[in-house]
């Protein structure tokens, strides 16, 4: 460690000589540290490990259809229209970027949206083997879980720019649990019919997409996230066939060599139709949002 020898500063105006040179040899040290700390800073693209955690404030459109046992077409249902979920929640999510090489990125991701509500029926609704009437008092939670999972290759990496391919995999897990009631007055007494359904579903899209990175300055980065696929399988006893867009732009600023804040704008669609055991019918689903988020990279 260096040592340096104290020297006092007069703010006296006939010591103007000594005075100026008290500032030159503070600013020279204030230099000096200034390059010992850039030493220190880990440079753009360079980072092993990268965490980060944030909240996010999403806008949904879901609309989906389960069919019955006897492949006859369920309706076509809205969830915020139709059942009364809202179109706004928070939630929080996480992400992990583990640079396993100079080349080679590793990501992983979760962030989960639980939505219930109860509102009243407002048309004649078939889901899987139950028929809820029109006024009707309906419960409904819908939970979908979101894991992306993403092997990225920089094809060019630059000190301020670096573009990589992506190859990867959405895990989407699906649970849909719906709950009606309903009353009737006959002459002499009042009759209840109650019914409930759920289905749940887990469907695993693949996606290929770019991932691009520029770092304007060494606290400064912003990124652009594309992701897409399409597929469809057809068997004997299953069959799925979907599509997936993903789109992120993000910007983030680094207050300390380990420590920084984010934020970032996320589109996300998913659009599947599956016949299985679990789930028969289709699902869009759909949100755009803000996050905001804290980082912390090694």
């Amino acid at each position: 460690m260096k040592t340096f020898k104290q020297t006092r500063c007069y703010s006296n105006p006939v010591n103007n000589i000594k005075g100026s040179v008290c500032l030159l040899f503070g600013a020279t040290l204030l230099a000096t540290s200034s390059v010992q700390a850039a030493e220190d800073w880990i440079k753009p693209g360079e980072d092993k490990i990268k965490i980060s955690l944030g909240v996010f404030f999403p806008s949904f459109d879901t609309s989906l259809r389960v069919d019955n046992t006897e492949i006859d077409l369920g309706s076509d249902i809205n969830l915020e229209d139709d059942l009364g979920l809202n179109s706004n929640e928070t939630t929080f999510w996480v992400g992990l970027d583990w640079r396993i090489a100079s080349r080679h990125r590793l990501s992983l991701g979760n962030f989960t949206f639980s939505r219930d509500a109860s509102a009243t029926a407002l048309k004649d609704l078939e889901i899987d083997n139950e028929i809820i009437q029109a006024g009707a008092s309906v419960s409904t939670a819908f939970d979908m879980s979101i894991t992306p999972i993403a092997y990225s290759y920089s094809f060019i990496k630059k000190e301020k720019h670096e573009f990589a391919g992506n190859l990867g995999l959405h895990w989407n897990d699906i649970d849909l649990a719906v709950a009606a009631s309903a009353s009737a007055s006959v002459p002499g007494s009042t009759e209840t019919a109650d019914g409930q359904v759920s289905a749940d579903a887990i469907a695993p899209m693949p996606l290929i997409g770019v991932r691009y990175d520029y770092f304007p300055a060494p606290r400064w980065q912003v990124g652009v996230l594309a992701q897409f696929f399409d597929i469809s399988i057809s068997q004997d006893t299953f069959s799925f066939d979907g599509s997936l867009t993903n789109f992120r732009v993000s910007g983030e600023y680094w207050i300390i060599n380990h420590f920084g804040l984010g934020v970032a704008v996320n589109y996300f669609n998913i659009d599947v139709d599956v016949q299985d055991d679990d789930w028969r019918g289709s699902m869009e689903y759909e949100y755009f949002g803000p996050q905001l988020y804290v980082t912390g990279r090694f």
